[in-house]
């Protein structure tokens, strides 16, 4: 069964609701929308045969007894700003790997490729509300995160999405889209050290830091104007292999816009080499890599506003590329989810404390 924009029908796999009243209003925890937002896991089966892994699709290896996209599928039960979950992927698989969860989280089967994925869950959670103001419904913002997160928790959820929610009430309408980052302190933890074995990426270096793409985004995908090139971005983002790096650039320019992005992507690219070859060129080159120029260049590209928020959490950032992070973060999950828990403690016990 698929799901379409007439026919919108998807597949409960769980059991009770979680109780969101047994949360007191005056909380401090409590932030975020005005209600909580539906979240999108994309888990679809890819036919490339390089982005799976050992021949499986990443949603289903299975790390500390549980499939990857258990992981993500319980934090995103637990945390307090998510409402109902749609799980978009291959339903036969889905059910065993989902089976226990909840009544909010429903499966979608696939459709395809990620953008048409990420639209039918869209259209799912989009007619559990056919009863309310369609333009409204149409507005509303929805969670949008990767299935092979080992390193997840409802509380690097919870941040995230309270951070995007306070980006748009400051701004002077919201976001048709919030990109996750997370920057260099974030993320070092994880690098190689002291004999062992870590998971080391190329940065995206940028005037206000050296960032990473988190797997998570809060977005409206109706105010997308171009939303068919999140596609294109999406099978090039690997900017490690220089050939992507040359896709992405050649397919920028047959977008509106799409000179300057072109640009861009070559700029940041020259921008981690000098670090290396050319010190003087690499502050020039950083220092005009902001962050309005980043998301001015994206959302002309996108055909709506975009925003870059930065987790503290590094592990948003770590998702199964190949079989070698796949073993990686098999030997060090307890020790790295352990400073995946840490993250923001001291500050929010000193905060709690003013």
């Amino acid at each position: 069964m698929s799901v379409t924009d007439q026919h919108k029908e998807e597949f409960d796999v769980g059991h009770e609701p979680k109780d969101r009243a047994a949360l007191p209003v005056s909380d401090p925890r409590r932030c975020g929308y005005a209600e909580p937002i539906d979240a999108i896991v994309l888990a679809g089966t890819h036919t490339n045969p390089r982005r799976l892994v050992g021949g499986i699709n990443k949603a289903f290896l299975t790390m500390a007894d549980r499939p990857l996209v258990r992981h993500v599928v319980d934090a995103l039960v637990e945390a307090r700003t998510i409402a109902e979950i749609f799980v978009v992927g291959p339903v036969d698989s889905l059910g065993p790997a989902l089976q226990g969860t909840p009544s909010e989280v429903r499966m979608v089967q696939q459709e395809g490729k990620m953008l048409a994925n990420g639209w039918a869950a869209i259209y799912a959670s989009e007619s559990r509300h056919f009863n309310e103001d369609q333009a409204a419904v149409h507005d509303r913002p929805l969670l949008i995160i990767s299935c092979d997160l080992p390193l997840i928790s409802s509380r690097a959820i919870d941040d995230f999405v309270c951070q995007c929610a306070d980006e748009d009430r400051a701004a002077s309408e919201p976001f048709a889209m919030q990109v996750g980052v997370v920057d260099e302190p974030g993320v070092a933890p994880f690098h190689p050290s002291a004999g062992q074995q870590g998971i080391e990426r190329p940065f995206v270096e940028t005037d206000f830091g050296r960032l990473r793409l988190a797997n998570i985004y809060v977005a409206r995908p109706r105010r997308l104007a171009h939303q068919e090139f999140l596609q294109t971005g999406f099978s090039y983002r690997k900017a490690k292999d220089w050939r992507n790096v040359l896709h992405l650039v050649f397919s920028l320019f047959r977008q509106h816009g799409g000179w300057a992005a072109a640009w861009m992507t070559v700029r940041l690219q020259l921008t981690l080499w000098s670090r290396k070859f050319s010190p003087r060129l690499y502050r020039r080159l950083r220092k005009g890599n902001s962050r309005a120029r980043i998301e001015r260049c994206t959302g002309t590209v996108l055909g709506g506003s975009i925003r870059i928020v930065t987790s503290p959490f590094g592990g948003l950032s770590l998702d199964v590329d190949d079989e070698e992070d796949y073993r990686i973060l098999q030997e060090r999950y307890e020790d790295w989810m352990a400073i995946h828990e840490a993250t923001g403690v001291q500050e929010q016990h000193t905060g709690s404390d003013s």
